[in-house]
């Protein structure tokens, strides 16, 4: 989780590179379909810059391969007046290498007042 709120704060597509298997499925939300591949997952997430990123998170369980974790998430992207709030709960299946596989995540989202 540390490499991945660097790599959210960074953006740095060889930062959210590193952190997946070639054939990772991400999930963002029951209703959408999932980013698969490595490549997608890189493409979709860098797609837009975000500054003051700030993630705070909790291991919630592991069994074996498999981790849920909550976390918490204020952002400003770039030019953007309005914060974001973020808070979440995510499951993460990861390889034998310690690269994630498979991503699924859940989370509301509200603006926050200057």
């Amino acid at each position: 989780m540390d490499r991945y709120r660097d790599a959210w704060i960074s953006n740095d597509p060889d930062q959210v590179r590193a952190l997946f298997t070639e054939d990772a499925m991400y999930g963002v939300s029951p209703w959408k379909e999932p980013w698969t591949g490595r490549e997608e997952i890189v493409r979709r997430w860098t797609s837009e810059a975000q500054q003051d990123v700030r993630l705070d998170y909790e291991v919630l369980a592991v069994e074996g391969d498999l981790a849920a974790i909550h976390w918490h998430v204020h952002a400003r992207e770039a030019g953007d007046p309005v914060a974001i709030e973020y808070d979440g709960v995510l499951t993460a299946r990861f390889a034998a290498d310690g690269r994630c596989a498979e991503h699924r995540e859940w989370f509301s989202r509200r603006p926050l007042e200057d």
